[in-house]
């Protein structure tokens, strides 16, 4: 399995570059835009990680690249320029994941190769969805479970709150497999 590192600065790449060819990944190194989109066809790497800025062109063609002839290619974008906004064009453009330079190594090899369980529990970005449960069952608690005193504290209606509650307690039972 080959992994490309596609970076203006791809020198600065060398030590991630041996941890990865001592895990067996056979490594190749881009410092253009041209040089990874070609060498990405050409290898059809398992992984790549990519920077945005390149003298040629910006790394985002490079992820709609992959993810268009390349879909089952895990790429992670590995920037200087993160900030929300750069965060969701790379999802939408197909990419894994968004990590900010500076980064620890085995952190990004981590993201980068599917690892997930060795990644801290508080670095892990949980979904909007699961923010909204945890905040709902911390008003429930607050409220001694008064729906109707948590729907003024949510600015909710009552039955939209209590369709909420339902909807998470038939997830839950879903996922240990009890039948309601």
């Amino acid at each position: 399995m080959a992994v490309l590192i596609a970076d203006p600065f791809v020198e600065r790449s060398a030590s991630l570059a041996s941890n990865l060819a001592a895990l067996g990944y056979e490594i190749v190194r881009c410092s253009t835009l041209n040089a990874s989109m070609s060498a990405c066809l050409e290898a059809r790497p398992s992984h790549v990680l990519t920077e945005l800025p390149f003298s040629d062109g910006c790394g985002m063609d490079l992820v709609r690249l992959i993810t268009a002839h390349l879909p089952s290619t895990r790429t992670v974008v590995h920037t200087w320029f993160a900030d929300i906004p750069t965060a969701v064009a790379a999802a939408k453009a197909g990419a894994y994941d968004l990590v900010p330079k500076p980064t620890d190594e085995e952190f990004l090899l981590n993201i980068l190769l599917s690892d997930t369980d060795r990644v801290p529990a508080e670095c892990k970005i949980r979904s909007a969805g699961w923010v909204r449960q945890q905040h709902i069952e911390q008003i429930m608690r607050i409220t001694s479970s008064n729906i109707s005193a948590a729907a003024r504290k949510l600015h909710l209606d009552r039955r939209s709150l209590q369709r909420m509650l339902k909807r998470y307690e038939d997830q839950a039972r879903s996922q240990i497999g009890v039948d309601g």
